[in-house]
């Protein structure tokens, strides 16, 4: 029973590049050294650093496209909170175990191992992206490229809402297993 509506979405892409760091890039020192987790308040310095009008041209559903490295450097999680509020997806060449973790456990789609993907696709490219097939199609040509798909497992963990839907969806099958208020 998935929760997550999605597999196969179309948007558009925000290509970022290799070695993309989350401390100080993707989201700035201070509101991870203040442990600032409100998307409120983090959403509007996503990937300010990168460039500061991209914020303005996201849209739900749209994808952020990198290379090697994406979210590298210490696994901070205030980046992927601004993302999950913000509906993007994540394809990238390779991203840090922590940071994928990070990702998956927050529910933020995110397809690693496309090795390429930021020679395929531009910036401002709309496409359609199958995380179950791996296929991603740039909408305006029809060109195609195939990648490794989400495993079953993740997707299962992405669907029902990361870790904390998981947890949720176990104690509502356990209820013996509830601590009492």
């Amino acid at each position: 029973m998935d929760t997550f509506a999605g597999w196969k979405t179309r948007g558009r892409c925000h290509v970022l590049g290799n070695d993309i760091p989350h401390d100080g890039v993707v989201m700035p020192y201070d509101l991870i050294t203040t442990k600032v987790r409100d998307p409120e308040l983090l959403v509007p310095h996503l990937f300010e650093a990168i460039d500061s009008t991209l914020l303005e041209r996201l849209k739900p559903g749209d994808f952020i496209v990198a290379g090697r490295n994406f979210l590298c450097g210490k696994a901070h999680n205030q980046g992927l909170i601004a993302m999950k509020a913000l509906q993007l997806r994540i394809i990238c060449e390779s991203m840090p175990f922590r940071s994928f973790r990070g990702a998956i456990g927050l529910a933020v789609p995110s397809l690693v191992g496309c090795v390429g993907i930021t020679d395929f696709l531009s910036s401002g490219d709309d496409i359609e992206a199958d995380f179950e097939s791996g296929r991603i199609v740039k909408l305006a040509t029809g060109e195609s490229k195939d990648f490794p798909p989400i495993s079953p497992e993740i997707k299962t963990i992405v669907a029902q809402g990361g870790m904390r839907g998981m947890l949720t969806r176990w104690l509502e099958d356990h209820p013996e297993r509830r601590i009492p208020a």
